[in-house]
């Protein structure tokens, strides 16, 4: 007996969602796959929800204040990477910045598995908001694979030689480097063309160069698709995961959280307790693990 209504399946309780898709399984109907713009989406959101309980961490939080007692004092002087409207540093403190800060700041990528290390504190708009008055500078720090963490801060290869001037210095270095001071994206692109070229010319080429680095970028991030999670995702119960975290990290009882998130359903309070503490097991790493 297969009941859709209250999600009964052959004697498994399952969402609605993966009981239609067994459905069409047992039916023999193909459920159609996502669209490369949902799975984006998607991997978006995936991402916020990762920095959301990273950023509740105790140990990256300690992590980063660590970080910032040591060379706070020489971003305020000289601005931090993420920020656009720094003065040029020169290249001494360029030089400082790749042999001294840097290292330290792919420790923590690595350590975290994320891009930057970024002050707990900051929010970042909600993937899918229309709100994009109070948008950042600086990327999702948890937008990126294992491989990927720490690698845009390894910058050992552009400085060995610090004998070069001021201007062959900063012509060795990476082009976001020099100007932001800061790793970039993966994702972005920038193609340059000579405009006295026939136009067949260049479209050929820019197809060329697109597919190149189509094709590496797709092997550095494959498909969602392609992916076996090794954490089942809940995306529809991660906002209540971190609510409930939060009141109970401020202090409140299981009985009054369960009555005020689980108002409606029984076991109230065991309830907001299993969240609270599946909370705890993603903002103590098992964020890593979400695809």
């Amino acid at each position: 007996m297969v009941q859709t209504e209250g999600c009964e399946v052959i004697g498994m309780t399952v969402r609605k969602c993966d009981a239609l898709r067994l459905l069409g399984i047992i039916a023999g109907i193909k459920v159609p796959k996502k669209s490369q713009r949902q799975q984006h989406d998607e991997s978006q959101l995936i991402a916020w929800y990762k920095w959301e309980f990273l950023r509740r961490n105790t140990e990256y939080r300690k992590d980063y204040e660590e970080f910032i007692q040591e060379f706070g004092d020489w971003f305020r002087l000289h601005g931090y990477w993420y920020e656009h409207d720094n003065e040029p540093w020169g290249k001494k403190n360029l030089l400082f910045f790749a042999r001294v800060i840097a290292p330290k700041a792919k420790t923590i990528c690595e350590r975290w598995q994320i891009r930057d290390p970024v002050a707990p504190t900051m929010t970042f708009e909600r993937p899918g908001c229309t709100d994009c008055e109070h948008q950042r500078e600086c990327s999702l720090p948890t937008d990126c694979s294992k491989e990927e963490a720490g690698h845009a801060w390894d910058l050992a290869d552009f400085v060995a030689d610090s004998r070069l001037s001021e201007e062959e210095f900063r012509n060795r270095l990476p082009d976001v480097t020099a100007k932001t001071y800061g790793p970039e994206p993966d994702y972005r692109l920038e193609l340059v063309f000579d405009l006295r070229f026939p136009l067949d010319f260049l479209l050929r080429e820019a197809e060329d160069r697109l597919r190149s680095r189509k094709r590496s970028y797709d092997r550095r991030h494959p498909s969602l698709s392609k992916i076996s999670a090794t954490v089942r995702r809940r995306l529809d119960l991660y906002d209540r995961y971190l609510r409930v975290w939060d009141l109970r990290n401020a202090g409140e009882k299981f009985e009054a959280i369960g009555a005020l998130v689980f108002r409606d359903e029984q076991r109230r309070a065991q309830h907001a307790r299993d969240s609270f503490y599946r909370a705890q097991e993603l903002i103590d790493g098992g964020y890593k693990e979400l695809r």
